[in-house]
């Protein structure tokens, strides 16, 4: 009798861990699910950044090339050199 109890005892054992080995493939799969999320929610966020950065660089280089007469007409070079003598005056 003692033998059938070990018996019983040992197969209960394994089908825990086998049960306990499912459970944890279950939450590994979903780390990496959530580990997905994570870097699709990240990279999301930067290109929000980007976008929000280059709409603020386009509107001030048209506020500021409002201001520079004959500006579309004028290379890069010259209207860094009109933005350094105009900020020059100013200190």
């Amino acid at each position: 009798m003692k033998f059938m109890d070990n018996k019983t005892e040992l197969e209960k054992m394994k089908a825990e861990i086998e049960s306990k080995q499912e459970e944890k493939e279950k939450y590994e799969k979903k780390l990496v699910q959530l580990q997905n999320r994570e870097k699709e929610l990240r990279k999301m966020a930067s290109l929000k950044e980007r976008k929000k950065r280059n709409h603020r660089l386009i509107e001030r280089g048209a506020i500021l090339e409002s201001f520079i007469e004959g500006a579309s007409g004028k290379s890069n070079e010259e209207i860094k050199g009109i933005l350094r003598k105009a900020f020059q005056k100013a200190h």
